[in-house]
């Protein structure tokens, strides 16, 4: 059973689903676990994936364990009513804890797609680094996407033998957008003048989006050239300093949120991305688009290690100053789809089925 509820989760899961489809002998069941029920329709219907389950819209509790509470009685009845061999979950989100600690606690396996990613604080960012020391108790398969997972999952003394070094399922589903695409960032023409910009997490909520936003005012008066190109999230503690703050600067389009080929074709073409997002990171050096992450810390080094990505504490005037840096250098050539990258060659999926295949069938044979 492989469980998802949030956008990276689906576009992750992705090639796991495909390849696991694809294998005599295995049955696979999907869950939408209803966190954001219409996002993960839209992204599995564009990777030609189905839901078998699709769990009420998780509604929005002023408290996260109540929120944990609701999706875990939903996902409990959908266990029980299935009985699987093992359930996958993928990243840090609420329904990667609640699925793994249910499935955990009901006696079921449980493997985590992306384990290991750390910050360097076990608080920060909240909630996200908490779920993902967590759902590290309940797992017993770790499908690390980089050399730094592995390490910190010893470190915490997870068996080495439950730890699997595969690389990062994101990178598979970028590099097939990007053949169905037409497009080779190792020989991409120079990119148009476009500034794409993305801000979704709980640490950027409020004040921390209207400087993000005040910044991008300040780069849009410095470089009359530029368009900005901002999908919202839907989340009203975005989007409402976004549209307030916004709404008038002609070079800014305000738009909804893309689906995932529509945003990897604005990404690769982009002068500079300005984003939170954890997938980003390890998209933005195989598309060569320099990334601007506005946080105080991230659970992905190897991203910044590649020069390609700038992590940015949000003050006034530092994302400006990174921005106009940044957009001022020569365009550098974009990381291949190869062993030497940080996560992965783009066959993580396929590693990943290796693993659960040899592991499933074996205990059925047994």
């Amino acid at each position: 059973m492989v469980i998802a509820g949030t956008r990276p989760e689906c576009i992750k899961l992705a090639p796991v689903i495909w390849r696991l489809g694809m294998q005599r002998g295995l049955r696979v069941v999907v869950v939408n676990s209803g966190q954001h029920p219409r996002m993960v329709e839209r992204i599995f219907e564009e990777f030609g994936i189905r839901c078998d389950f699709a769990l009420a819209a998780l509604p929005s509790f002023r408290r996260l364990a109540e929120s944990y509470d609701q999706l875990a009685e939903e996902l409990s009845a959908v266990l029980a009513r299935v009985r699987p061999e093992l359930v996958l979950v993928q990243g840090d989100t609420l329904t990667a804890y609640a699925g793994a600690r249910v499935a955990h606690q009901a006696g079921y396996r449980v493997g985590h797609v992306e384990a290991g990613l750390r910050t360097d604080s076990p608080r920060d960012p909240l909630p996200e680094e908490w779920f993902r020391r967590q759902i590290a108790r309940f797992a017993d398969l770790h499908f690390a996407p980089c050399r730094s997972a592995v390490d910190h999952l010893v470190a915490e003394n997870i068996d080495p033998a439950a730890i699997h070094h595969v690389g990062n399922t994101g990178i598979d589903s970028l590099a097939w957008v990007l053949e169905e695409l037409g497009l080779d960032p190792l020989s991409a023409p120079l990119p148009d003048r476009l500034v794409l910009v993305t801000l979704h997490r709980r640490e950027n909520y409020d004040c921390n989006a209207e400087i993000v936003c005040d910044s991008l005012c300040e780069i849009a008066a410095s470089r009359k050239d530029l368009r900005m190109v901002f999908p919202v999230h839907p989340n009203p503690r975005v989007a409402e300093p976004v549209r307030r703050r916004l709404h008038s600067l002609s070079a800014c389009a305000l738009v909804e949120p893309m689906n995932y080929r529509e945003f990897i074709g604005h990404a690769a073409r982009a002068a500079l991305i300005i984003s939170d997002s954890g997938g980003i990171q390890e998209e933005a050096p195989h598309l060569g688009t320099p990334l601007i992450v506005p946080r105080d810390n991230t659970e992905r080094p190897e991203g910044i290690a590649t020069g390609f990505v700038r992590l940015v504490s949000i003050a006034p005037g530092a994302i400006t100053r990174a921005a106009l840096d940044m957009l001022a250098l020569p365009r550098r050539r974009a990381l291949p789809f190869d062993r030497s990258a940080p996560f992965g060659a783009g066959d993580a999926g396929a590693l990943i089925v290796d693993v659960l295949r040899s592991r499933l069938l074996e205990r059925v044979t047994t």
